[in-house]
């Protein structure tokens, strides 16, 4: 009979449990819901999405912003004249000057961006959403990589991803990973990139459904800009790898679809695939013919003369280079007109237009060497010098080609020093982290996501209590302090003696908590005596390996999988290695180690790099 009550009484608190959740999700669901694709791809967007409430319209805004920027900006100033007659909520009010500023960079309006860029943060500060902070230090960073302001650019994304980590918004982590690894790129920092683009990718559907929606850029580009690395790499067939993914995406529709109809073009002209060059040009001038901004069709234009070159369109090319120059010359771009005039050099020579060609080409030159951009000058020098050692004036060929060795040598000189720039703010952001706010707020719609966030805790709580699984007992502050510290002498000890390191990362999750103990036990019996074990947190184990390369830590994480495997065959675990670098952290060697740990709990057919 007691049995019989308990039983009962169980099962009553299973099913309470049960509604709880339900309510929860049904409380939970308007902010987590998302526009759909129907109402995206729509012709008449505009229209449909001025029907809805100030939330849904942003959120249709954030989700068209780099695919239909010209509606996006329809929506923006009529929810702007909206805004003057009617009363916004605060969130309201700072995610529409947010999602304006990054419509600016659509249009290549860089300073207005980031003035507003600054406003909105300080209005962010001001209103007490510091989670808002992040992404307007991006829409002021994004702007300033546009505008090649290498200092300012990389301080303030170093600066915006500390405060996507402090606060737990990912979309601004997501769209902080991209910028970085946008830098990393141009610094011909590759393998970074994409260890910094496998990490959002990780991250993005847990990004899409986060509570309160701010911005987050459209999936496919993280996708493009891997694929845009490997090309950068010279592994072409990952590029295409990527390239091909990015056309499936449900993010690739509107003006998107011609940037990445051009990306597969220039695939496939490395690969000299002529037929599938054709292609791609063809979809990509569908879409072009779309393209209503002038600016971005001009660029669209110059982009296009280049393919046409090679598809032996030289009169089409030439027009639609002489097009570009002349709207970006009034737009004042002197380095985008300088890459075009590049372009049309190399038309005038398939045209046999020779004396132009030149004449086009020194003014480049002396372009490029005003602006100080060497490795534009290092190519602009190298198509001269070809074109007289073709035609035997061998004296002049290698006066350019001195020219080009000379250019070589500043580009060089120049990338070390965006290298030292990004090393500087790095540490800068590592050393003087700024004091949190702790002034509370008094928003309702902030108070309500805590609240909601409290009732989700709460709600995990009442399950664990119910499903009774064992309690772990964390170590204190001061032993957690002291960990790090050993942690921290280690990687510093192996850096300024110059001797490799590497580290394996763990999973515990599957093993009982009062069966750790043990465990680590068998380790330690495995493991040599100056190699160091660290428990880092409930689920995770972390084993520092000096003096070991990545064979040898391959070959101690096959120890601990034998260690596990005679213990309990039924224990499955995951272990994630990374080797140390000169300038990794402790947090930049977990990353690497977690992104090798999640690459082995993917599908065998998913290629990892």
């Amino acid at each position: 009979m007691t049995r019989s009550k308990e039983a009962n009484k169980y099962k009553f608190n299973r099913i309470m449990s049960f509604m709880f959740s339900l309510l929860l999700f049904t409380i939970a669901a308007p902010a987590l819901s998302l526009p759909s694709q129907e109402l995206l791809l729509s012709d008449d967007i505009v229209q449909k999405t001025q029907s809805l409430n100030v939330s849904e319209q942003l959120d249709v805004i954030s989700n068209i912003n780099s695919q239909k920027s010209e509606d996006a900006r329809t929506l923006l100033t009529a929810l702007e004249r909206q805004q003057s007659t009617q009363s916004f909520s605060n969130i309201e009010t700072l995610r529409l000057s947010l999602l304006r500023c990054f419509n600016l960079l659509e249009f290549g309006e860089f300073s207005q961006a980031i003035t507003l860029a600054k406003q909105g943060e300080t209005n962010a500060r001001q209103l007490k959403y510091d989670v808002a902070r992040p992404y307007f230090i991006q829409c002021e960073a994004s702007a300033n990589q546009s505008l090649g302001n290498v200092l300012q650019e990389q301080r303030l994304t170093e600066e915006a991803l500390r405060l996507a980590r402090r606060y737990s918004e990912k979309q601004a982590i997501v769209n902080g990973l991209y910028l970085r690894s946008r830098q990393n790129t141009s610094l011909e920092n590759y393998n970074q990139s994409i260890e910094d683009l496998r990490l959002a990718l990780d991250i993005f559907d847990e990004a899409q459904e986060q509570f309160q929606q701010w911005y987050l850029l459209p999936k496919s580009y993280l996708k493009a800009e891997i694929s845009n690395v490997f090309f950068s790499m010279g592994d072409i067939a990952e590029a295409l790898h990527f390239a091909e993914q990015v056309e499936q995406d449900n993010s690739s529709f509107g003006k998107l679809n011609f940037a990445f109809a051009i990306n597969l073009a220039r695939i496939h002209i490395t690969l000299n695939n002529k037929e599938k060059v054709l292609n791609y040009l063809h979809t990509a001038e569908l879409e072009n013919h779309k393209n209503t901004a002038e600016k971005d069709l001009a660029i669209s234009n110059a982009i296009l003369s280049g393919i046409h070159l090679y598809v032996g369109n030289t009169d089409i090319a030439e027009q639609q280079a002489k097009s570009s120059i002349s709207v970006l010359t009034k737009f004042q771009e002197p380095i985008y007109v300088m890459r075009i005039k590049r372009t049309l050099a190399k038309i005038y020579l398939a045209q046999k237009k020779d004396t132009q060609a030149i004449s086009l080409l020194n003014e480049i030159i002396e372009q490029a060497n005003e602006l100080k951009q060497f490795s534009d000058l290092e190519e602009f020098t190298q198509i001269i010098s070809e074109y007289y050692a073709a035609n035997n004036q061998f004296e002049l060929a290698y006066q350019f080609q001195v020219q080009r060795f000379d250019a070589t040598k500043q580009a060089t000189a120049k990338l070390n020093n965006a290298h030292f720039i990004q090393y500087q703010a790095r540490l800068a952001e590592q050393n003087n982290p700024q004091p949190i706010d702790e002034e509370p707020t008094s928003n309702m719609n902030q108070n309500l996501a805590i609240t909601a966030l409290i009732i989700l805790l709460l709600s995990i709580g009442l399950v664990l209590f119910l499903t009774k699984k064992p309690q772990a007992v964390l170590v204190d502050k001061k032993e957690e302090t002291q960990q790090q510290q050993r942690i921290d002498n280690a990687l510093l000890n192996a850096k300024q003696g110059h001797y490799q390191m590497s580290m394996l990362l763990v999973n515990i999750n599957r093993i009982r908590q009062v069966d750790i103990p043990y465990v680590e036990q068998q380790f330690q019996l495995a493991l040599r005596e100056q190699d160091l074990l660290f428990r880092h947190s409930l689920d995770e184990l972390i084993i520092l390996l000096p003096h070991t390369s990545s064979a040898g830590a391959t070959r101690v994480m096959h120890q601990i999988e034998q260690i596990l495997s005679n213990w309990k065959s039924d224990v499955k675990t995951s272990i994630g290695l990374a080797s140390l670098q000169q300038l990794d952290t402790f947090e930049v060697l977990m990353k690497r180690a977690i992104l090798n740990q999640l690459s082995k709990m993917k599908p065998q057919d998913t290629k990892v790099t």
